[in-house]
């Protein structure tokens, strides 16, 4: 059974400290784990933090360690209307690591919820918090770009090995670019490629990696995999390519083709909707394959 080392530390070390009980100025109590070293955060500063909650059952509910994203949380000056957790995050230095123990009721509430049905609203739910750091705005700015360049990255290779798997599967032969897409033409076009600033007109049809159409804008194609929507005009998309105006994997695949030409191209999820729910049918994550028709560029 795999264990979290985060949490074996904080246990063993709270059952050395067990007396090591605080209380902030409102009377709630916590348990510094370890404490760390430095001064408490300022207003205007933030909290990086690495959190897990668990409920009585032992059940983990959140652990953001798992998530490879650690929890950011502005430090505000103090307010009259803060209990509980949050007057624990106005005390915290950097490397403290604490529990809190949370009424359920009190924890669902806070996150603008209900109790849920399963949970016993008088139940005791816990927080074990790690501060990795005190950033200002500006490092905290940096942190989250590093942060979701890397998960972009481990998500581009996860979409890589499953498009090129599917290809492989299927016999079938793509050209591919820097960013990651993959495309191959089924029929060639006449002139000069699409440019930037150029208003195009392009008939689609969007499929999931399985095969599922997601939408078209051709009728036919439409009918064919009951996705028709009655009164729903079906023509050409027109934009303005490198406009910004569809997703990143459509804007490349624009400047590949030229009037006439039709292409299916491969779209990792990062160069789509990446971890957004964008329909029933697109789900976090998800990899999108376009049949594209380029009608005409002006």
């Amino acid at each position: 059974m795999k264990i979290n080392n985060f949490l074996i530390g904080l246990l063993l070390i709270s059952a050395a400290c067990a007396t090591n009980t605080k209380e902030t100025p409102k009377g709630h109590k916590y348990t510094m784990v370890k404490e760390g070293e430095g001064e408490v955060g300022k207003a205007g500063e933030f909290l990086v933090i690495n959190m897990m909650i668990k409920d009585a059952k032992d059940s983990v509910w959140n652990d953001t360690r798992e998530q490879k994203i650690p929890m950011i949380l502005p430090i505000s000056e103090p307010n009259p209307a803060d209990e509980g957790i949050e007057e624990v995050f106005a005390l915290l230095k950097k490397g403290d690591s604490i529990l809190f123990p949370i009424k359920a009721k009190t924890l669902f509430e806070k996150q603008g919820g209900r109790v849920p049905n399963n949970v016993d609203s008088a139940s005791i739910f816990t927080f074990y918090l790690g501060v990795k750091d005190i950033l200002d705005e500006t490092q905290v700015q940096a942190l989250e770009q590093e942060i979701m360049g890397k998960l972009t990255s481990e998500q581009l290779a996860i979409d890589i090995a499953l498009i090129d798997g599917y290809l492989a599967e299927s016999n079938t032969e793509v050209q591919t670019t820097e960013s990651g897409l993959r495309y191959r033409f089924t029929k060639e076009g006449n002139g000069v490629n699409a440019a930037p600033g150029n208003e195009v007109s392009i008939h689609y049809a969007g499929y999931l990696l399985d095969g599922t159409l997601f939408d078209s804008s051709i009728e036919s194609i439409a009918k064919a995999n009951n996705k028709y929507t009655p009164g729903r005009p079906y023509e050409p998309l027109t934009l303005q390519a490198g406009s910004g105006q569809v997703i990143p994997g459509w804007e490349e695949a624009i400047l590949l083709m030229n009037k006439g030409s039709k292409m299916r191209v491969w779209i990792p999820s990062t160069l789509a909707y990446g971890p957004r729910q964008r329909s029933e049918e697109i789900k976090p994550n998800s990899i999108l394959v376009f049949d594209m028709e380029m009608i005409d560029i002006k």
